[in-house]
């Protein structure tokens, strides 16, 4: 007579963590649940916002962001694109600002900002470890200036950055608006994947579709190496 208890306990463990990775990461079914809740309660007035987003969600405007010249890259300078979803966008639970001033950039737009969580190219205003992974790099005496330029999207599916996906045009244009800047990728980061995993993506398709998007990067130009984050 007991054993339903122990039961429904774990069945409700169970769908209040799934609940939060699927909020978390804007997976399924948090997405269509969300759409559900707007027609039915309706959506509330947006609060003012120090903020400006895209058609697609992303961070591109910052009122507190300091703009500065975009720095000269030198044999000493890291220029990082980063791409992926919400592990490589501004989902973190910590912010960071850059402890060089100039010396760190969020480059957006052919502009440059000195570096401060949320980075601008992705989605979500939280905090982001990329700031801090630049401050560590010119500590550590690797480099003198760090450039990051991020693209990323929460709950982005490989498939959208193959060719023929949506963000596939933006990653191309990403990749021209550095150029035009004057800079070389020297790495390339790539964290996604928890969304291929839970719509259920084969190791093939994925291959394929990664090495869709790697071939954009090699088609215009990008040289640099593609690391690719692994996650528990």
């Amino acid at each position: 007579m007991r054993k339903p208890i122990p039961v429904g306990l774990a069945a409700l463990i169970a769908i209040y963590f799934l609940g939060g990775m699927s909020a978390r990461h804007e997976i399924s079914p948090w997405p269509q649940l969300s759409a559900v809740k707007k027609i039915v309660v309706g959506e509330k007035p947006a609060a003012p916002s120090r903020y400006t987003f895209d058609d697609k969600e992303r961070v591109i405007g910052d009122e507190s962001k300091t703009a500065v010249t975009c720095p000269t890259q030198t044999d000493r300078t890291a220029v990082l694109l980063i791409l992926g979803q919400s592990n490589a966008a501004n989902y973190g639970g910590q912010r960071h600002r850059s402890d060089y001033g100039a010396r760190v950039v969020n480059a957006f737009d052919k502009k440059c900002f000195i570096a401060a969580s949320p980075l601008l190219g992705s989605t979500n205003t939280r905090g982001e470890y990329w700031t801090l992974l630049a401050n560590k790099l010119i500590a550590s005496g690797q480099n003198d200036k760090v450039i990051l330029a991020p693209l990323a999207y929460g709950g982005s599916e490989v498939a959208r950055w193959a060719v023929g996906g949506d963000f596939n045009p933006l990653l191309v244009d990403t990749v021209k608006q550095l150029h035009d800047s004057g800079y070389r990728i020297t790495s390339v980061l790539w964290v996604q994947g928890e969304a291929d995993l839970v719509f259920g993506t084969t190791a093939e398709a994925y291959r394929e579709r990664f090495m869709s998007m790697v071939g954009t990067l090699r088609q215009h130009g990008v040289e640099a190496p593609v690391y690719i984050s692994i996650a528990s």
